[in-house]
């Protein structure tokens, strides 16, 4: 008899330690519903495709293996971009309901294995937009537009 009672005493501990867990994050997460709300009632943000362009242009030509980005050139040849002007070779697709994707043509360097170069451009440019902007990646192209030889002097 006095097992039964000490099973029941645990059992009804147990349970009421549970049902403590369970109201607290019930109690967290009406905590995030109302700054949720909280934020909404500020107004909107907005972020323009060439800020979009800028944070991938940094991002992209911090990446090993990219000499850099590049126009997108009829003939099937691109040429190099300026620092200036680095924007150019990106061309970004934002939509209202906050999501982007982008097409990013760059030049690699000689010797750079393009596919793992691409999926690294992928990866970081992905990493980098949803962090800084919020935003919902969709997709990015990368488009190799040639290969920059270092020149011997």
């Amino acid at each position: 008899m006095e097992k039964n009672k000490e099973k029941k005493e645990k059992i009804e501990k147990v349970a009421a330690q549970e049902t403590e867990k369970i109201t607290t994050e019930i109690k967290k997460e009406e905590k995030k519903e109302e700054k949720i709300k909280a934020k909404e009632v500020l107004g909107e943000v907005n972020i323009v495709p060439e800020v979009i362009a800028t944070i991938i242009s940094r991002t992209v030509i911090s990446i090993p293996g990219v000499a850099g980005l590049a126009t997108r050139a009829k003939g099937g040849i691109g040429t190099l971009l300026g620092t200036k002007e680095l924007e150019k070779g990106i061309n970004v697709d934002l939509r209202e309901n906050k999501e982007v994707s982008t097409s990013i043509s760059v030049i690699l360097e000689y010797g750079s294995i393009i596919i793992d170069v691409a999926k690294e451009i992928q990866k970081k440019v992905k990493e980098e937009l949803e962090s800084k902007t919020g935003l919902k990646v969709n997709g990015i192209n990368v488009n190799i537009q040639g290969v920059h030889i270092e020149e011997k002097k």
